[in-house]
């Protein structure tokens, strides 16, 4: 709201100057950033020769390239490089200028160069940096010592840090790629091995298969003590890679992985085209979490490792999720690609909705795709606040591309597929993705490209709605409104706060909807505007929950449906109870409703159900300051919760389903995070004795972790330190950093800034610190910033900025955050600020708001 109020001021000023000048000047169409179309490449032969001690790297490139327009120069991107030479066809050196700003090289030859195919040679040098963007170092302690792991993760801009290219992902090429590496490392990049080659008793050179065409992005390198454990699946030799000494905790991804391969060349249609395909583990976290190279996708440690002893249920789906959606990328993102940024939700958002697709599929004892309501309701509350944007949006820099990579682009990309999926049928669907494949393999593709053939497969009218809902931005909002012999369905749209919709045009979506009696049949109607329905309450409006929209029921709509919520179907449950949420922080609908549901969930619910209802009464609870009405509505939640503990028992049985698992552990921590004594002092007990099982001891470390005083958190502290499982070290380390002790989270902040921790989990660790102690964090880091010595990149810092501030219900925040935002990140990369700032507006009406209606109505119940 604030940047919009002051782009409207510099309008403003602009036309008073226009006003008072003799001829006006005209304004400028904002233009991509992109490189010219004069030169393009074909093929990169990349020689690398990496020095990771001293973190520095030497390259060789011969980049093959077609001129399409003669001329003197040729640009390309370079972004820390320095150039020693460059030639074009064996000539003289050319000059060479560079513009940091936009992360390019201008080459200036003494002659012009002709059309048609030429070599162009540069040789360079550059650094390895720390950040987990780029080419980078990561230091971990292996079981023989110290270790250090070089690796590249460049999406969306970042191949420039490695080497000289035209780093768009629409300038697709082929790549040939060697580096000298010592003998007893493995190297590894998007092909299989061609040659190694010794180039002394200690160093070898290995050289790469040539890729397929592919965009610069994709490519990646990696050098490290690495062990790989393999299998062939439908013809490709699939291997996970892993530090040495991790081979043990690789066996569930590559049976996993195995399974989604095959399952993945069936439904594309088009087998995976590359011989191999490795899973490699990093030793700590990377930016982005995973990263989906073609042929050598790299993961966040905990995204694929999965210790049979140690690790949970909670992580045995969270690795198969992570691994499915950076699979399906490699046909939706790498075989075909996006033309440019603006349509990233063709690969991301497509993705997200994959991995849910296909664990229902493999894994339908999960309920992944009512997991999924999770995905959705995230892309809804960044779509209902000022940040929001189209879908497909306008980017133009590359720093405005890293900002693309949020809420709207994945989870509202997958709430709109999953919403076009269910409206046209699973078969079509699939129909129209294997033309869209087969038209497109190598290429790069515009949404059109899709949605055109899955019209003509479905024979519906695809493309409008997709039009409707990836055009434009913000959320449907569909009031079911009683009438004396029908129900009146209106179509408008939800705000996080109504009044930043002062002034906005009305909007309208073709809404794709199921509309029936709660007990009765359903049909889809397509909603535009309005709609009577010929149907009394109670009647469920979205049912299944498919269509993106938010559903209020006014009046005896929601009287005659708050009875029946407990026998509702669980996504509707879930439905119900998230419009409920949103509809009482935007002031839509009193929070009594959230609490009414509450109180009528039965024990036996759906476990994915009760998990998101937990979610709710931590998010309420930590809203609250100390004090009786804290402690009212602490005694009120656990007086709740205890007939669904009694009912799930402290201990997992036999043949348990995973979610009843996944759920008693939610539960406990929630039980403990209120105070509950008893739950306390039995995980104080379990670590003590070390008695329970593996998931279990884990549990208690995050009970007692959170309610440790300074002994207990020493004491987690140091086995933090001093174990050298990677798995156990980062649990314990983001078990400590939700403590509720403000002095030992102050500590935290220093550890979590160290090199004690796994790498790149610093921005993480930072992130779970603040959501519980916002303001005390902002205080520490805001600051420190900008401070280059932190091991961040600049996008991280934005992040970090926004991830800390946005948890604060104070509205000084707000002015601060502002004033670092106009200090230290350019005007392009701002918009997702607004998000913060909305995050902050709301966390305040909360405690000044939800809160005390709460609080009355638990004094009422209770009276």
């Amino acid at each position: 709201m604030v940047i919009i109020q002051r782009g409207i001021a510099l309008v403003a000023l602009c036309l008073i100057g226009a006003a008072q000048a003799a001829t006006p000047s005209p304004v400028e169409p904002r233009r991509r950033e992109v490189l010219p179309d004069s030169v393009v490449p074909r093929h990169y032969d990349l020689a690398l020769a990496p020095d990771a001690e001293s973190l520095t790297f030497t390259g060789k490139v011969a980049i093959t390239v077609e001129v399409i327009a003669p001329g003197p120069t040729i640009t390309l991107n370079a972004a820390g490089l320095t150039f020693d030479h460059a030639a074009i066809d064996g000539g003289p050196d050319a000059r060479v200028s560079l513009d940091n700003g936009l992360g390019r090289a201008t080459l200036t030859f003494a002659t012009p160069i002709t059309a048609g195919q030429h070599l162009l040679n540069i040789e360079y040098h550059g650094a390895i940096g720390r950040a987990t963007q780029g080419f980078f170092a990561m230091d971990y302690t292996g079981p023989d010592g110290p270790r250090r792991t070089l690796a590249t993760n460049f999406e969306p801009g970042d191949a420039r840090d490695l080497l000289p290219c035209w780093d768009e992902p629409r300038r697709k090429a082929t790549f040939t790629v060697s580096i000298d590496v010592p003998k007893d490392r493995m190297a590894v990049s998007n092909m299989p091995v061609a040659t190694a080659t010794p180039l002394s008793p200690t160093t070898q050179r290995v050289r790469f298969q040539q890729t397929p065409k592919m965009s610069t992005y994709l490519l990646f390198v990696g050098v490290g003590d690495f062990e790989r454990i393999q299998n062939r699946v439908d013809g490709v030799d699939l291997g996970i890679v892993v530090k040495r000494g991790d081979t043990g905790k690789a066996g569930y991804a590559l049976e996993q992985a195995g399974k989604l391969l095959h399952y993945y060349n069936d439904y594309f249609g088009i087998p995976y085209p590359l011989p191999k395909l490795d899973l490699i583990a990093a030793p700590g976290e990377i930016v982005g979490g995973s990263m989906e190279n073609w042929g050598a996708i790299f993961y966040s440690q905990n995204h694929l490792l999965f210790d049979p002893r140690n690790s949970t249920e909670e992580d045995r789906q969270l690795v198969f999720r992570v691994v499915s959606h950076e699979m399906a990328h490699q046909w939706f993102g790498d075989l075909v690609t996006m033309a440019w940024w603006d349509e990233l939700w063709l690969n991301e958002g497509f993705a997200r909705w994959m991995q849910t697709y296909a664990a229902d599929d493999l894994h339908p004892e999960w309920e992944t795709g009512l997991q999924a309501a999770a995905i959705f309701e995230a892309g809804k509350q960044a779509d209902s606040v000022p940040s929001t944007h189209p879908v497909v949006q306008e980017v133009y820099t590359a720093d405005q591309a890293q900002e693309a990579f949020d809420a709207i682009t994945y989870d509202k990309g997958a709430a709109i597929i999953t919403m076009i999926n269910g409206y046209v049928g699973r078969d079509r669907f699939r129909q129209g993705v294997r033309r869209y494949m087969r038209a497109h393999a190598y290429g790069n593709t515009a949404g059109a490209d899709l949605w055109q053939p899955m019209q003509e497969v479905a024979g519906l009218p695809i493309l409008g709605i997709v039009h409707d809902f990836t055009r434009q931005e913000g959320l449907p909002l569909v009031t079911v409104i009683p009438a004396a012999k029908e129900v009146s369905l209106r179509q408008s749209r939800f705000a996080d706060d109504p009044s930043t919709l002062a002034g906005v045009p009305a909007q309208r979506w073709r809404l794709p909807l199921a509309v029936g009696a709660v007990d009765g049949p359903k049909h889809y109607l397509i909603l535009q505007s309005s709609s009577g329905v010929q149907q009394s309450p109670p009647l469920l409006v979205n049912a299944a929950q498919q269509g993106y929209a938010r559903v209020l029921y006014r009046g005896e709509t929601f009287d005659s449906l708050r009875p029946r919520f407990g026998a509702l179907a669980p996504p509707d449950q879930l439905g119900l109870l998230n419009d409920a949420w949103a509809f009482a922080l935007a002031g839509d609908a009193p929070v009594s409703h959230v609490m009414d549901l509450a109180a009528a969930l039965p024990a036996d619910a759906n476990p994915i159900v009760w998990n998101r209802l937990l979610d709710v009464f931590q998010e309420l609870d930590r809203h609250y300051s100390d004090g009786p009405q804290r402690t009212a509505y602490r005694r009120f939640v656990l007086g709740l919760l205890a007939p669904l503990a009694a009912r799930l028992g402290p201990r997992s049985s036999a043949n348990e389903a995973s979610n009843v698992e996944i759920l008693r552990g939610q539960l406990l921590e929630t039980q403990g995070r209120l105070g509950d004594a008893a739950v306390i002092a039995s995980a104080r007990q379990q670590l003590d004795s070390g008695a329970s099982s593996a998931a279990e001891q884990r549990r208690a470390v995050n009970i007692v972790a959170v309610q440790a005083d300074t002994a207990a958190f020493d004491a987690l502290l140091s086995r933090a330190r001093q174990t050298a499982d990677p798995l156990e070290k980062a649990h314990l380390f983001r078990a400590l950093a939700g403590v509720a002790d403000p002095a030992l989270a102050r500590r935290m902040i220093d550890v979590a800034l160290s090199d004690q921790v796994p790498a790149g989990s610093n921005e993480r660790l930072l992130e779970i610190l603040a959501h519980w102690h916002p303001d005390m964090t902002w205080e520490v880091m805001g600051p420190r910033l900008d401070d280059p010595q932190l091991p961040f990149s600049k996008t991280q810092r934005w992040q970090i900025a926004r991830d800390i501030a946005e948890d604060s219900s104070q509205l000084q925040r707000i002015a601060e955050l502002e004033a670092y935002e106009t200090h230290s990140v350019p005007p392009e990369a701002r918009k997702p600020f607004l998000q913060s700032v909305a995050a902050i507006r709301r966390n305040q009406r909360i405690v000044s708001h939800v809160l005390p209606d709460v609080d009355r109505w638990i004094a009422g119940r209770a009276s």
